[in-house]
């Protein structure tokens, strides 16, 4: 095992060497995905310092993905995060941007029903007082991992079979262009950092309070009707977007 001297003389914070430290070991393969790691009292008696200071350290680390935490059993080297690129020339949906970067995805419905909608997705989606959506709420996986809490809403009286079609593993995108011969073709997404909470960090699999990432999403038909409202909840800690532009 590479050890660490904390350097007592240099600027550089303590939990910032052992935070260097670690990343190295994992970098270097030394660690490897699901490799435990030292529990913090042990830690902070081989390096000589606090066990506030270990603390920070893997808590930075668990936030940047590196490490995972997990109750009752300790800490451990987290699996690579994996990136989906976003640079599309045409708007996809989830499932068809899955399958580009060469990942399985699979679907589980959590609810699919007709809904009166709020007052934030019925002026989002141009509807009149009473009219209804249709809610679906799908937890996705990507190669058996959950990876995002999708929840879209469609307007009932553009799509009404979309509340009895069989979701399972379908891309809604590819259902709305087969059977109504409508698709969203183009959007206005809004990414915004957040934390899971109830039943969203249970179907994640993540702790309460685990950093998560949200996009929002309002999506137009090709007469530029709106036609989608989505809110899809990603785990952070093993996934991320990278998004390019491209003239």
């Amino acid at each position: 095992m590479t050890t660490l001297r904390i350097n007592r003389h240099s600027p550089v914070p303590y939990y910032r060497q052992i935070e260097e430290w670690i990343r190295n070991r994992i970098r270097n393969g030394e660690l490897q995905p699901g490799d435990a790691i030292e529990n913090e009292i042990a830690l902070a008696q081989t390096l000589g310092v606090s066990r506030i200071t270990v603390r920070q350290a893997l808590d930075n680390l668990a936030s940047q993905g590196y490490l995972i935490r997990k109750r009752a059993l300790g800490t451990f080297v987290a699996e690579p995060r994996k990136s989906f690129v976003l640079t599309r020339p045409y708007l996809r949906s989830l499932t068809e941007e899955m399958a580009e970067e060469g990942l399985t995805l699979t679907s589980k419905t959590l609810e699919q029903k007709v809904i009166t909608p709020n007052e934030e997705i019925r002026r989002q989606l141009n509807l009149a007082e009473g009219e209804t959506v249709i809610l679906i709420r799908r937890l996705r996986s990507a190669d058996g991992t959950p990876l995002c809490v999708e929840t879209c809403y469609h307007p009932y009286h553009a799509f009404p079979s979309l509340a009895e079609i069989d979701l399972t593993n379908q891309s809604i995108y590819e259902i709305l262009e087969r059977e109504y011969q409508r698709r969203p073709v183009t959007a206005k997404d809004t990414l915004v950092a957040d934390t899971a909470t109830g039943l969203v960090a249970h179907w994640l699999q993540v702790e309460s309070g685990a950093a998560v990432m949200r996009i929002l999403r309002l999506a137009y038909d090709a007469q530029q009707i709106p036609i989608e409202v989505t809110q899809t909840v990603f785990r952070a800690d093993r996934h991320q977007i990278v998004i390019e532009y491209q003239e």
